[in-house]
């Protein structure tokens, strides 16, 4: 999970203008809070962050879609904290 977790993230960063249609590829996705991350990430929707219960996921989430480096810093996981960090 945390490997796919870090390839859409990847993806979001070096693929920001990704466009509403490929939407549809977060739709496949079985785990709801990574298919959450993934729309909030595709459409730039910060609801969807809200929509995440895995705490970290969805402080991670809300940096990234709000731009606002100061949700990393609430992360608890130490890797995931930095990577958050490293995006900005």
């Amino acid at each position: 999970m945390k490997e796919l977790l870090c390839m859409l993230t990847l993806a979001a960063a070096l693929f920001p203008g990704v466009s509403q249609a490929d939407a549809s590829r977060c739709y496949a996705i079985r785990d709801v809070d990574i298919k959450n991350n993934c729309l909030a990430t595709v459409k730039h929707d910060k609801s969807r962050c809200y929509a995440i219960k895995d705490r970290d996921l969805k402080s991670s989430c809300l940096a990234r879609v709000g731009n606002d480096k100061s949700r990393c810093y609430s992360i608890k996981n130490k890797d995931q904290k930095q990577q958050c960090l490293a995006e900005f």
